[in-house]
């Protein structure tokens, strides 16, 4: 009876630890999971105008302001542009890039001046 007993104890034992390393090993592979999901932000732009009648632009990622471009980058001084419809070529170049992993973006002023959106 006694070894009855001890052997029941010795299954049950076995079996629950049998069910607490699946469990465990359920956990793990959610965490895996979990970790290797892409995070995808969204990234997008909108034309600003400034208190001096100038335009800029503002790169958003999920709605909130990451950059905010008052002045016409990669040029001495401080003003904006001329026009809204140069401030939206501008930022939608420039959204492109950091689309497209260039972070911080940067420009020069031959790429500004192909676009047509120096004064």
């Amino acid at each position: 009876m006694k070894l009855l007993l001890y052997l029941l104890l010795i299954v049950s034992f076995f079996t629950s630890c049998d069910s607490a390393t699946k469990q465990v090993d359920e956990e793990l592979t959610d965490t895996k999971a979990t970790a290797n999901k892409t995070v995808t932000e969204e990234f997008s732009m909108r034309v600003i105008e400034n208190i001096d009648a100038t335009w800029g632009y503002q790169l958003l990622r999920d709605g909130k302001v990451m950059i905010d471009q008052k002045n016409i980058p990669a040029i001495q001084g401080n003003r904006g542009f001329s026009s809204k419809e140069k401030a939206e070529l501008m930022g939608d170049f420039i959204l492109e890039k950091v689309k497209n992993g260039g972070f911080p973006p940067t420009v020069s002023i031959e790429e500004m001046d192909s676009l047509g959106v120096l004064n």
